[in-house]
């Protein structure tokens, strides 16, 4: 019996945590994965943090140093006022906030159609979506290009907008399927019950799904927000207007100023900053996104 409860905690059990081999697997693993994490994911940002505090002397002196002589906190102020880097915030959550009310009310309403409505074709329309996932990316670029820049019929420029990306975010597959996914474990006789007292699909979906799935709605929109906090590609490709310029496109454009280079590293931790907060605020939703399921009724 004992054997059976410590084989539900993991592929090492307690017993075999009692054998040299087994603990010094586990142990090596441990190592591994530590010095993995501090050699790529910590150490590359505490370095573009303390390089940018340096003096430009500092930063081009052989040998290198980690710590800057002197800590001045006064310029990260200075380089947030020369910089304007508020019209870029700005510009960006603006865009960011777009896609996250785009992709919860349209993936969402597709995930509901495809989890309950199920309209005839849905199973085909579910099949198309999964082979839909396996076309590279490189593939849609340009025909999406093509389709924002004279979009067919309607003939409407969308360039120098954020409403080709709220679109692009709107049309993720893989929050579709999750959303299917979540919504088939809800229980079906609650659904039948609105029905009867005569609400309609659209009443469902908003006062018994969303309250029911708050979940999977808190999981893609701190993920879709995240993900469109960093965006390059789209927003250098789709906007030149300068006011409408996004905090990636503008760190780009930066190779091309006149700052130091201590100033652009201290650039890289202002963009750094909206992620670390969203995790540290979000940090069980984004953890528990992982293991998000359905609800069982």
């Amino acid at each position: 019996m004992a054997d059976k409860r410590n084989m539900d905690k993991g592929v090492l059990t307690n017993i075999d945590m009692k054998r040299p081999r087994y603990k010094a697997l586990y142990w090596t693993m441990l190592a591994i994965l530590i010095i993995w994490s501090v050699g790529i994911c910590v150490f590359p940002v505490v370095w573009v943090m303390l390089t940018g505090f340096k003096t430009p002397q500092e930063m081009y002196a052989i040998p290198a140093t980690l710590f800057p002589e002197n800590f001045e906190l006064s310029k990260i102020v200075r380089v947030w006022n020369e910089m304007k880097f508020y019209k870029y915030y700005l510009s960006t959550f603006i865009m960011s906030a777009g896609a996250v009310v785009f992709t919860l009310v349209i993936c969402g309403l597709g995930g509901y159609v495809l989890s309950r409505l199920k309209p005839r074709g849905s199973k085909i329309v579910f099949a198309v979506f999964f082979w839909l996932m396996l076309m590279p990316g490189t593939m849609r670029t340009v025909p999406l290009y093509m389709t924002f820049k004279d979009f067919p019929y309607l003939h409407i420029n969308m360039l120098n907008s954020y409403l080709p990306i709220w679109l692009m975010a709107a049309a993720d597959i893989f929050n579709i399927i999750l959303f299917k996914n979540f919504f088939d474990g809800i229980s079906n006789q609650i659904l039948e019950a609105a029905r009867v007292d005569g609400a309609s699909n659209i009443r469902i979906f908003f006062q018994i799904i969303l309250p029911l799935s708050l979940p999977v709605f808190w999981t893609v929109a701190i993920f879709t927000f995240n993900g469109n906090f960093g965006q390059f590609f789209w927003p250098f490709l789709l906007i030149s207007e300068k006011e409408m310029t996004v905090l990636g496109v503008q760190l780009f454009n930066l190779k091309n100023s006149t700052f130091s280079m201590d100033y652009q590293m201290l650039a890289l931790l202002f963009a750094m900053i909206p992620q670390l907060i969203i995790f540290a605020v979000f940090q069980r939703q984004i953890i528990g996104g992982v293991n998000v399921g359905g609800v069982k009724g």
